[in-house]
């Protein structure tokens, strides 16, 4: 079985850091709404769970100006590398950045005010561990602040490109690839989809005052259905999908795809519904 950092410094991780700018404008304003609901705010300290390629470490620079810091990681080098590229090119003073997985990494002593995180916490292999490693973070009543898929029917952005896959694919031989189907916690994109898991782990890992609110919005997935359909077939589950089928399945899926997505274009490009969960709480 791979692991999640066999995953992420993959092909996987390759593919993610090559499409870094989309996917900062693809899923920014996801995690600004959760900055606001953190109260990220000037001179603050924050942490930043699988930062990746920088974009919400750089927001959270901005807003935190010249006095706060920010210390993003992350366990995947190749996204990471982009994000140390952006930070050496800006000349950024207040960031920090470290290859590092937050179950185990020494903080050396450093307390944040806030940890945040953009889609980066659903992939632990042990969340209570986890969790409780950033609880030890924080500083006395510090808090937590992350955003995080819902189930797969209720975001069109996982589960139309899923569905097309899937008319092309041996659905005997596959497993699902986002563990829709699961009510137990899994690593993935929807492993938090369930308040009752989100919950429980969070308090079993020493966080209290959880707050889980559901926000829902439309995501520009592509200009055009053939760039939309390049960018949802290069990443998330449909690509995950396709990983093992040749060229011709993938091309077949590619033009449906495309077909599928011209009823979704609008004067911004392509758009896809989509359906997170924001989630506060405090240590201790």
């Amino acid at each position: 079985m791979v692991t999640q950092s066999e995953y992420w410094n993959g092909n996987a991780g390759k593919q993610w850091a090559s499409l870094a700018n989309n996917q900062d404008t693809l899923l920014g304003k996801l995690g600004e709404a959760t900055m606001d609901a953190a109260g990220v705010s000037i001179g603050q300290s924050v942490l930043d769970i699988g930062c990746g390629s920088g974009g919400s470490t750089f927001e959270i620079s901005r807003r935190i100006g010249s006095d706060g810091t920010v210390w993003g990681v992350d366990i995947s080098k190749p996204m990471l590398d982009i994000a140390i590229g952006r930070l050496t090119s800006h000349d950024i003073g207040n960031v920090k950045l470290s290859e590092a997985d937050v179950t185990t990494f020494n903080f050396t002593n450093h307390l944040f005010d806030i940890a945040f995180s953009r889609f980066g916490v659903m992939f632990f292999e042990d969340p209570v561990a986890s969790f409780s490693s950033i609880a030890n973070s924080l500083k006395s009543n510090g808090r937590l602040a992350f955003c995080c898929w819902r189930s797969l029917s209720k975001n069109e952005w996982f589960e139309l490109p899923l569905n097309v896959g899937l008319k092309y694919c041996d659905q005997n031989n596959q497993v699902d690839p986002m563990d829709a189907a699961g009510h137990s916690y899994t690593p993935g994109p929807m492993a938090f989809k369930d308040k009752d898991i989100i919950d429980k782990i969070l308090s079993d890992s020493g966080f209290s005052a959880i707050s889980i609110k559901d926000l829902k919005s439309t995501l520009v997935v592509g200009l055009t259905p053939t760039i939309a359909a390049n960018n949802l077939i290069s990443i998330g589950p449909l690509s995950r999908l396709l990983l093992n089928y040749d060229d011709q399945t993938k091309a077949l899926v590619q033009t449906e795809l495309e077909q599928q997505l011209m009823q979704n274009v609008t004067s911004e490009g392509v758009t896809l519904k989509s359906n997170i969960w924001i989630i506060t709480a405090r240590k201790g």
